[in-house]
Protein backbone atom coordinates (compact mmCIF):
# COMPACT_ATOMS: atom_id res chain seq x y z
CA UNK A 1 0.00 0.00 0.00
CA UNK A 2 1.35 3.42 -0.92
CA UNK A 3 1.71 5.67 2.09
CA UNK A 4 0.68 9.23 2.76
CA UNK A 5 2.79 11.46 5.02
CA UNK A 6 2.22 14.20 7.58
CA UNK A 7 4.13 17.49 7.65
CA UNK A 8 7.10 15.90 9.46
CA UNK A 9 7.45 13.14 6.85
CA UNK A 10 6.10 10.29 8.98
CA UNK A 11 3.75 7.79 7.33
CA UNK A 12 0.14 8.06 8.53
CA UNK A 13 -1.25 4.71 9.76
CA UNK A 14 -4.49 3.29 11.15
CA UNK A 15 -5.05 4.39 14.75
CA UNK A 16 -3.15 7.67 14.47
CA UNK A 17 -4.66 10.82 15.95
CA UNK A 18 -4.06 13.75 13.60
CA UNK A 19 -3.92 17.47 14.36
CA UNK A 20 -5.38 19.21 11.31
CA UNK A 21 -5.13 22.96 10.67
CA UNK A 22 -8.62 24.49 10.55
CA UNK A 23 -8.36 28.29 10.32
CA UNK A 24 -6.54 31.38 11.62
CA UNK A 25 -8.66 33.77 13.68
CA UNK A 26 -8.86 37.31 12.35
CA UNK A 27 -8.57 39.19 15.63
CA UNK A 28 -5.36 37.83 17.16
CA UNK A 29 -4.16 35.61 14.31
CA UNK A 30 -4.47 32.53 16.54
CA UNK A 31 -4.37 29.22 14.67
CA UNK A 32 -7.18 26.76 15.35
CA UNK A 33 -6.89 23.01 14.83
CA UNK A 34 -9.20 19.99 14.63
CA UNK A 35 -8.31 16.49 15.82
CA UNK A 36 -9.18 13.44 13.73
CA UNK A 37 -8.41 9.70 13.92
CA UNK A 38 -7.52 7.29 11.13
CA UNK A 39 -10.02 4.43 11.47
CA UNK A 40 -9.73 2.13 8.46
CA UNK A 41 -7.28 1.35 5.66
CA UNK A 42 -9.38 0.44 2.63
CA UNK A 43 -9.39 0.48 -1.18
CA UNK A 44 -11.63 2.02 -3.80
CA UNK A 45 -13.23 -0.33 -6.34
CA UNK A 46 -10.39 0.35 -8.76
CA UNK A 47 -7.82 -0.73 -6.13
CA UNK A 48 -6.62 2.73 -5.09
CA UNK A 49 -5.55 2.59 -1.41
CA UNK A 50 -7.30 5.03 0.95
CA UNK A 51 -7.49 5.86 4.65
CA UNK A 52 -10.84 6.64 6.28
CA UNK A 53 -10.51 9.47 8.78
CA UNK A 54 -13.20 9.95 11.44
CA UNK A 55 -14.11 12.86 13.66
CA UNK A 56 -13.58 12.50 17.42
CA UNK A 57 -17.29 12.40 18.22
CA UNK A 58 -20.01 9.76 18.23
CA UNK A 59 -21.15 10.20 14.62
CA UNK A 60 -20.38 7.78 11.79
CA UNK A 61 -19.13 10.56 9.49
CA UNK A 62 -15.75 10.15 7.83
CA UNK A 63 -13.69 11.45 4.95
CA UNK A 64 -11.05 9.74 2.85
CA UNK A 65 -7.40 10.40 2.19
CA UNK A 66 -6.02 8.87 -0.99
CA UNK A 67 -2.66 7.19 -0.31
CA UNK A 68 -0.67 8.52 -3.24
CA UNK A 69 2.65 9.37 -1.58
CA UNK A 70 1.83 13.03 -0.88
CA UNK A 71 3.00 15.07 2.09
CA UNK A 72 0.12 16.82 3.84
CA UNK A 73 1.44 20.14 5.21
CA UNK A 74 -1.66 20.80 7.37
CA UNK A 75 -1.63 17.38 9.10
CA UNK A 76 0.55 16.24 12.03
CA UNK A 77 0.50 12.93 13.90
CA UNK A 78 0.14 13.69 17.62
CA UNK A 79 -0.61 10.21 18.96
CA UNK A 80 -0.71 6.62 17.76
CA UNK A 81 -2.13 3.37 19.11
CA UNK A 82 1.29 1.73 19.46
CA UNK A 83 3.01 4.96 20.60
CA UNK A 84 5.57 4.45 17.82
CA UNK A 85 4.95 7.53 15.69
CA UNK A 86 8.14 9.25 16.93
CA UNK A 87 10.20 6.21 15.90
CA UNK A 88 8.81 5.92 12.38
CA UNK A 89 11.28 6.69 9.61
CA UNK A 90 10.83 10.06 7.97
CA UNK A 91 10.22 10.32 4.26
CA UNK A 92 11.94 13.17 2.48
CA UNK A 93 9.69 15.40 0.50
CA UNK A 94 10.94 15.54 -3.09
CA UNK A 95 10.22 18.65 -5.08
CA UNK A 96 8.22 18.29 -8.27
CA UNK A 97 10.32 18.65 -11.45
Amino acid sequence: MTAIYDKTGRAIAVGDVLKVYHFTAALRRKKHFMYKQVAIADRFRDGTPILRVVHLDLTDDFYTLICDGRHLPDYEIVQSVKCDHHDRPRHRHTAAP
